[in-house]
This record gives C-alpha cells, sequence and structure tokens, in this order.
C-alpha cells in the first residue's frame, strides 16, 4: 500500500440539481455507516458522485470511488471535501450548518477524524463567508453596493450601530466611496446570478443587524424585489444569515477575514501496478520487433513496456493486451489488430498512424474493449470500431483527421483533447449525415456517449448514434466545430456547463437537458481561405436554464422550455408552437411571423431592435407579430415582460392578425412595461384584425386578443 497526493474537483459542484441532496445523503449515510455496510454503499450513485470529486493529483483518471477498500477512507475523504466545499455556496453552507450534528457524529471514529471536524467547524465559523466573492466585485457592483445600502439606510428610523460598523468595514475593505447610479437598472444589467446573491446576502445581513430581525418594512421589501429571485432562493439566504448568527453572533457577518488556506491532503491506497506508474518513472523506450503473429489467449494477459514499435504483426487479443509507455508507428503494412471478447490498453503511449490506409487500427465483432489513459494519438484513421465494444479515452491528447474516430456501443471520453490539427484536410468517405453508417467521429449504436471536462477544436459532424443517448458536461467545443445531427440519438441527452462555437452546418437538439451553457457563431471567419455564413440552431422537446445564444443567424424552438435564457444579436427567431419562456433577455433579437400559437413569455426582457419595412409593403412586419387560425386551441400569453429600446416605424411591437373568422381570444398580453419604444401608431400592441366571409366583399373587423395593466402601451409621443 502507497501514499498518494489527492486533489478535488469542485468546480462544477452544485451545478447538477443534484449533487446538493448527494452532498447531504453522504454525510448522512457514511456518518453512521458500519464497515460491515460499506461494500453496499459502493454502487449507490451518490457514493460515486460525491467520492470521485476527489482525484489522485498525477493520476487523474483513477477513479477514487473504485479504489477506497474501506469507510475509514471514505469518511476521511468527505471531510475534506466539505472543509474545500465550505464558503463556496449559499446552499452548501446552509446545508453544512444544518448538518452539523450528524457531521459532529465523526468525532468517535478516530482522532484524526475528530481533529478534522474540529478544523471543519472553526473554518464554518472563521470562514463562512471569504473575500473570494466580494474580492472580484467590478467597479459597477461596488456602486451597485453602496447605493444598496444607502437607499436601505433611509428605509430605518435609526440604523443602528452594528449596521454603520457593518457598512464602513465593508466600504472600506473594498475601497467603495460615494457614487450615484440607477439602482433598478444597474441591478437589472448585472449578468452573474452569483454575484446578485452576494449583494442580495449583504443587504439582507444589513437589515438584519438594525433589530436582528427580518421584519422589515415594505419600502426595504421592495428594495430586495429588485433582485428578482422568488420566496425560495430569498428564504435560504436569509436561514443562512440566521444560522451565522446563531453559530457565530454579530462577528459572523465578516467578508474578509483571513482565507484558511487548504492543506495537502495524502491518502493510503493499494493501485495495480498499471495505474501506479508515473511517466515520469518509465524506463527509456527501446527499439523493439513483435512477433509475425501475437495471439494473446482468454484469462492471458500480455504487457509490452518502454518500447519502439513499427506495428505490423497480426494481432489478435482475445484475453488483455497492455501497452505501456511505448512508442507506436502504423505505417502502410499494417494489419488490424482483431478482438474476441478482448482488451486492449494503450497506457501513457505515442500512436502515429498517419498513411494513406483507408483502414482501421483496432477492429471486434464483439464485447471487445480499448482503453486510451494519458496518451497521444496522430492518426488519419479510425481507431477502434465494434457494434458491442466499448472505447475509454482518459486525459490524452488526439490529432485525427479521419472523419471517423471511434464506432461502437459506448463511448466514455474524460479529461482529453481531440482536435484535426490539418483543418483543410479530412481523410475518409463521407456521405453527409447518415448516421447509420457510422460516418460521424463518434458513433454509437444503441448506447451511450459520454464525454466530461474535454475540448474539441475543428471536428467536423462529431456526434451520432442510433437509438442512443449522450451525456456531455464541461466541455468547449471550438474553431470551426460540428457536432452533427444530435436529434438522430433518438433518446436524447444533457449539456452541461458546455461551451460550443459552431459555424458552417445546422445543430439539431431533440429531448436533451441544457444547463449553464454558452451556443455561438463564429461566423465571418476564414476558412479555407473562403468566408462562411452563420449556422442554424434548432431546439425542440427540450428543458433548457441558463443558456446564452450569442451571434446566431437562424433559431428555431419547438415544445421548450426555457429558464433564464439569453440571446443576443440572433438574427431571425422562428417560434413553432407551445414554447415557455421565464426570466428569459432578447437583445437585438428578431422573430418570424409567429403562426403557431402557445407561446408563453414571462418574466422576460425584449431590448434594443428596430423594425424596417419598406414603403411598398403591403403588410407591414412587427416586433411580435402573431397570426391566429382558427385550429389554434392553444393560447399565447407575455405576462410581466419588459419591452426596452423597440423601434417598429409604422408598424407595432406586439400584433395579432387572422385570415378567418376566430371564434375566441387566443393572446393575453399582462403586467407587461414597454419604455423607449417608438412606433407612429399611438398605441404599441394592436389586438385588432379582420377577414373576409366566404362569398362575400364586405370585411369583418375583430379582437383576437386581451390586454391589461400594461404601462406604456400608449405611445405618448403620437
Amino acid at each position: 500500500m502507497s501514499q498518494y497526493e489527492v486533489d478535488f474537483n469542485i468546480e462544477s459542484f452544485g451545478k447538477d440539481e443534484n449533487d446538493i441532496q448527494y452532498l447531504k445523503t453522504a454525510i448522512e449515510n457514511l456518518s453512521n455507516e458500519s464497515e460491515k455496510q460499506f461494500q453496499n454503499i459502493k454502487d449507490e450513485k451518490w457514493f460515486t458522485r460525491i467520492i470521485d470529486l476527489a482525484t489522485l493529483s498525477n493520476k487523474k483518471n483513477i477513479r477514487m470511488s473504485q479504489q477506497i477498500s474501506n469507510i475509514a477512507q471514505a469518511q476521511d475523504i468527505l471531510i475534506e471535501l466539505l472543509k474545500r466545499l465550505s464558503a463556496t455556496d449559499v446552499k452548501i453552507d446552509n446545508m453544512l450548518l444544518n448538518s452539523m450534528n450528524q457531521i459532529e457524529q465523526l468525532y468517535n471514529h478516530t482522532e484524526k477524524l475528530a481533529l478534522k471536524v474540529t478544523d471543519l467547524k472553526e473554518q464554518m465559523i472563521y470562514g463562512i463567508n471569504q473575500s473570494k466573492n466580494i474580492n472580484d466585485l467590478k467597479d459597477i457592483e461596488k456602486k451597485v453596493l453602496y447605493s444598496l445600502f444607502q437607499e436601505a439606510s433611509k428605509t430605518f428610523e435609526n440604523t443602528s450601530t452594528e449596521q454603520q460598523q457593518f457598512a464602513d468595514n465593508l466600504f472600506r475593505y473594498l475601497q467603495i466611496e460615494y457614487s450615484s447610479i440607477n439602482l433598478t437598472e444597474s441591478i437589472n444589467q448585472l449578468d452573474s446570478v452569483a454575484i446578485k446573491k452576494v449583494l442580495l446576502q449583504l443587504l439582507l445581513e444589513y437589515g438584519f443587524l438594525n433589530n436582528r430581525t427580518f421584519n422589515f418594512n415594505r419600502t426595504f421589501e421592495e428594495i430586495v424585489e429588485m433582485f428578482d429571485f422568488g420566496n425560495k432562493t430569498i428564504n435560504e439566504i436569509k436561514d443562512t444569515i440566521q444560522n451565522i448568527f446563531q453559530l457565530r453572533g454579530v462577528d459572523g457577518f465578516s467578508w474578509f477575514n483571513p482565507v484558511i488556506l487548504e492543506h495537502e491532503f495524502f491518502i493510503d491506497l493499494e493501485i495495480e501496478e498499471y495505474l501506479d506508474q508515473e511517466s515520469g518513472d518509465f524506463k527509456e523506450k527501446e527499439p523493439f520487433t513483435l512477433e509475425p503473429i501475437i495471439v494473446v489467449n482468454q484469462n492471458e494477459t500480455e504487457v509490452i513496456k518502454n518500447k519502439i514499435i513499427n506495428l505490423s504483426s497480426i494481432i489478435t487479443v482475445k484475453g488483455r493486451l497492455q501497452f505501456e509507455n511505448c512508442e507506436i508507428n502504423i505505417h502502410d503494412d499494417f494489419v488490424p489488430i482483431t478482438l474476441h471478447i478482448g482488451v486492449l490498453d494503450f497506457l501513457d503511449c505515442q500512436i502515429n498512424a498517419t498513411n494513406e490506409r483507408d483502414s482501421i487500427i483496432v477492429k471486434s465483432e464483439d464485447n471487445s474493449e480499448i482503453n486510451i489513459f494519458n496518451s497521444s494519438i496522430k492518426t488519419t484513421m479510425p481507431i477502434f470500431e465494434s457494434t458491442y465494444g466499448n472505447a475509454n479515452v482518459f486525459d490524452s491528447f488526439i490529432d485525427s483527421q479521419h472523419r471517423k474516430f471511434l464506432n461502437c456501443k459506448n463511448i466514455n471520453i474524460r479529461s482529453s483533447e481531440l482536435i484535426n490539427s490539418e483543418k483543410d484536410k479530412l481523410i475518409g468517405k463521407y456521405n453527409g449525415k447518415s448516421f447509420l453508417s457510422g460516418e460521424s467521429f463518434l458513433s454509437v449504436f444503441d448506447g451511450i456517449i459520454e464525454i466530461e471536462n474535454s475540448i474539441f477544436k475543428n471536428l467536423k459532424n462529431i456526434f451520432s448514434g442510433f437509438e442512443s443517448k449522450y451525456v456531455i458536461e464541461s466541455c468547449v467545443f471550438e474553431d470551426y466545430c460540428e457536432l452533427g445531427d444530435l436529434s438522430y440519438m433518438e433518446n436524447g441527452g444533457r449539456i452541461i456547463n458546455t461551451s460550443i462555437r459552431q459555424t458552417d452546418e445546422n445543430l439539431t437538439l431533440s429531448n436533451v437537458d441544457i444547463q449553464n451553457c454558452e451556443i455561438k457563431d463564429g461566423k465571418y471567419k476564414e476558412y479555407s481561405e473562403t468566408l462562411v455564413d452563420g449556422f442554424s440552431l434548432s431546439i425542440e422537446n427540450s428543458k433548457i436554464k441558463n443558456l446564452k445564444l450569442d451571434n446566431i443567424e437562424h433559431v428555431s424552438f419547438e415544445s421548450c422550455s426555457f429558464e433564464n435564457l439569453k440571446a443576443n444579436n440572433i438574427t431571425n427567431i422562428n417560434l413553432h408552437e407551445n414554447n415557455k419562456f421565464t426570466k428569459s433577455l432578447f437583445n437585438e433579437c428578431y422573430f418570424n411571423r409567429i403562426i403557431y400559437q402557445g407561446n408563453k413569455f414571462y418574466n422576460s426582457t425584449f431590448s434594443s431592435a428596430s423594425i424596417k419595412n419598406s414603403k411598398s409593403t403591403f403588410y407591414k412586419q412587427s416586433f411580435l407579430d402573431f397570426t391566429v387560425k382558427k385550429s389554434d386551441y392553444r393560447s399565447t400569453k407575455i405576462e410581466g415582460c419588459l419591452f426596452k429600446g423597440i423601434s417598429v416605424e409604422d408598424s407595432y411591437i406586439i400584433n395579432l392578425n387572422c385570415h378567418e373568422k376566430v371564434k375566441y381570444k387566443r393572446c393575453e398580453i399582462s403586467n407587461c412595461i414597454f419604455k423607449d419604444c417608438n412606433s407612429e401608431n399611438s398605441s404599441f400592441i394592436n389586438l385588432e384584425s379582420f377577414y373576409f366571409p366566404k362569398f362575400s366583399k364586405k370585411r369583418k373587423d375583430i379582437v383576437l386578443g386581451v390586454e391589461r395593466d400594461n404601462i406604456g402601451v400608449e405611445n405618448l409621443k403620437n
């Protein structure tokens, strides 16, 4: 058994909606679990998620949940993780404070754990709100903070000494001087939800210090409402403040105590020899000639280490073949490696397969497996093809000029970089997006593609998979990447904390859960000495939260639910039926005529758009232009929205139109605000249209919707 240094990968923790619950479950179970019951929980999802946040410093590919062998190790990792997670998020701090009684049960296990629990409690006491949250405040955010306290102070008959000291210490620490801004507009312009929560917590702490309660007057509550958070979020912050006060008293409201530095953490593990090798420990490679024919039989393991190999042997693997710290060259006389329910490992290898052959490096017709760990590959050939096989790529660098790289049942890629360094060069037959042919870079059949913490550059048609699903987390797609038509992956998927820069092709997403992502177009960039136009994005039957769209030519939505969508500079938005937008922003965005109903907008903002119609055009396009049909049965709703800086010349901001008799009013516009908008008409909303009955030339006027409680809907300039 050897000792290994441990890191903790907590950057993305908390962005998955299940993370906090998994952590709570880990505290509940590992604080009470016995050694006898330990083996029963090792495969639980909460266990693998929490324990795998710990990684060996020099062996990122090793999953910690598969290496620890007893509950003491799991408890040790848990308490170290809690120390690093404290003060990173309001929800985590609140949960830790409420779980402290359970955490304290670890006192009874070992003296070592008792000391660590004491450290955690002290860290919670002295470091619950650390300076990293406020040291990053930008100038505008500091001005917002000053104005918040200034306006809040006016709501109290007398401010307390504790309030004055709190404000004075905070402003001195941040070097904030007097400022005057429009508070409401400035808060609305803040991009970071995390920063808004920090400012809100500071405001609520300031208010709490007046009489140590949250019984605020109505004027103070109106300042709180400027942040547009729900009651749940506000109550969570209040609970945290109450817990801090109970635990520490007034001294707890300090945001600039010295940060407690994380100390190094080591753990004793017994790891298989091939995983325990460090790249620096490898011997110098020496030239080596393989036997002309190699057969690795079932239940056998063949290991080839520290060699330079020109691969030309006929190799059949029924057991396990491992190449470790090898330089492998594949030339035109190469014969594909064949796996028969076998396993092939490339560990810390360099593979050069740049030749003229349109062949496959490894092939299999059954449930075989290929593992590429800590390796570098440059290839003009597909690496692996197997209808029933699995492929794992961890901590590796792949440079492929072939249109296909992996084609198998399941693909798992972690902490790797996959690129095409020759952006004008793609080898291999290609027939568009025919997913059945497996012509994608990564192709699965009736399986799953899982990709985490990886980078893709300049790769075409990356994904496909018939009757398959995908999970993409914490990845970056850039330099003219094309993801392919993910709607072919009929079981849908998840895309989390990922940035996509797409050009030249369409991106179609269906049945997907998208969270904390960004999709933008790299259009008007030089590629192959030509200029390429922007791409089209289509999303349907999906749930989307915290998505940023930027600089896209065409966007289409159908049957989607959006929360906190931020769309900027979209030339053409096509809305099909049954979309829901909540707390979303459309800046410099333009909508096609909306002929499908059931679209709903709640508490959203439309800004900075200008509609210009040709003087000779009979029908004047409006900003939101709805065509209502007799066959429509869904209603359109626009509620609590802000229209700011919309100019429509001789048309309307919201217009309803029909071509036939419609029995029911299908559109409702309520509680909206129109600010700094322009139109030649006396109102920014038009609810009336007309139609011609059959066998009649006399038109019939009709009202298609209702509007109520809107502000600024009448154009006072006319």
